[in-house]
């Protein structure tokens, strides 16, 4: 199980962690068998760990990934040293219902190859105006705004990865995830978010910062929801090494 795009794998490697990267179920080689709902994928983790002769983690929840690492550290504390929340959905009733209605359309079975293969093509063809098409669903900012702090490299970073995007049949098992019981994670909770989160509103945030008990809650002014392709993603990284350095 191997997932491909960049959300700041480098800097846990760089400072001295070794980094496990799966995929969810329905995304990349991962069958939806291995757990169709978080609480069975979370299990499937931990059994991984266990085949691995892993004893603790720090679990990273990232997007969509972010109800599986909640479930994970609920079901699993005496395996969770620490829990990063990373622009993670962190409530149940997402996506919203017409985002719900709209990815059954254009992410089902039948349509979901078409619609990557005619982003791609975008991309190769019209990469600034595709870029700035598919901002609108990554930034509350109007797509120019956004792009005013973006720098050229940052740029072809996101487009390389939105390019390179398939959603498999996991999304359209991620949009019925639940998150289970917040309230019951024990571990201290490093919670992320961008103010202009497009993709992920900042009430899951701060649902999370008012339900997890130990908990600090980081609001950055990066410019979109995929925030490790922004000069903010600097900050963000001093506020994890200050998290990561705090732990016992």
């Amino acid at each position: 199980m191997r997932a491909s795009s960049d959300s700041g794998e480098a800097f846990f490697i760089e400072n001295g962690y070794r980094v496990l990267i799966p995929s969810r179920p329905g995304y990349g080689k991962t069958p939806l068998n291995a757990g169709r709902s978080t609480t069975d994928f979370a299990d499937v983790m931990a059994e991984f760990m266990s085949d691995l002769n892993i004893k603790s983690v720090t679990v990273i929840g990232i997007s969509g990934g972010g109800p599986t690492a909640l479930q994970f550290a609920q079901r699993h504390p005496k395996l969770l040293n620490a829990l990063i929340l990373q622009s993670a959905v962190g409530h149940d009733g997402w996506p919203d219902t017409n985002t719900h209605r709209g990815a059954h359309i254009i992410f089902n079975y039948i349509t979901e190859n078409i619609t990557w293969a005619f982003i791609r093509t975008s991309f190769t063809l019209f990469p600034q105006a595709t870029l700035k098409f598919m901002l609108r669903s990554l930034s509350t900012k109007s797509p120019n705004e956004a792009l005013k702090t973006i720098n050229g490299q940052q740029r072809a970073s996101l487009i390389r990865v939105l390019k390179q995007l398939r959603s498999g049949h996991g999304f359209l098992n991620d949009i019925h995830y639940a998150v289970g019981d917040v309230s019951k994670i024990s571990a201290p909770t490093l919670i992320i978010h961008s103010e202009y989160d497009g993709s992920v509103d900042l009430g899951h945030p701060r649902f999370l910062a008012n339900h997890i008990p130990i908990n600090t809650l980081f609001i950055s002014e990066a410019e979109n929801h995929m925030f490790w392709y922004s000069d903010y993603y600097s900050e963000i990284k001093v506020e994890i090494k200050r998290f990561l350095d705090s732990l016992p």
